[in-house]
């Protein structure tokens, strides 16, 4: 469970802007499979029109089948202010669910963690919607009781149900330290 008591190494939220459609792979298998699902997904330009983002009903979760633990979805919901946005967990795996506990489905990020981890989760999210391309970052679990020793790296992309307005997130976490 979040801890608010707990101090917060908000450094170790920290990320990599680079986006993993144009730099580095990730390391873990998941991620990896995460990034060629939703590559595969991509559609392709033609007639000089710019490709298009794949939409959540492009997935399909038999395809994902050894994925979904992995998983998690998060709604993108316009902030009021340009640029500015809030996110909402839609969809959170089983190994999610074991780090961070039930209960977060439906809730919106900055109702979830402590502020600077907020913060942090919100920024990475936004680069994301920015770049409209996948983002890694990785780092260690900080701001959780007795599971301030996992590591993970993360795999973020964009999702737009018309091709072209991101409005979810499509993700895997991969956690070391895990039984």
């Amino acid at each position: 469970m979040i801890d608010p008591a707990v101090p917060l190494d908000a450094a170790s939220l920290r990320f990599s802007a680079t986006g993993a459609a144009d730099g580095p792979e990730p390391h873990a298998p998941v991620l990896l499979a995460l990034l060629r699902y939703w590559q595969s997904k991509c559609h392709a330009p033609k007639d000089g029109m710019a490709g298009r983002l794949p939409a959540r009903s492009d997935l399909d979760p038999l395809e994902l089948r050894s994925l979904l633990p992995h998983v998690y979805l998060i709604d993108v919901l316009p902030g009021g202010v340009p640029d500015r946005w809030r996110f909402r967990v839609r969809l959170l795996g089983e190994k999610h669910v074991e780090v961070y506990g039930p209960g977060l489905v439906g809730k919106v990020i900055d109702d979830v963690f402590p502020p600077a981890v907020a913060a942090e989760f919100n920024r990475l999210y936004a680069v994301v919607v920015q770049r409209r391309a996948p983002v890694m970052n990785h780092g260690r679990v900080s701001w959780l009781r007795n599971k301030e020793f996992l590591q993970y790296e993360g795999l973020h992309a964009p999702l737009a149900s018309d091709g072209s307005s991101i409005d979810c997130i499509f993700g895997a976490g991969a956690f070391v330290g895990m039984d």
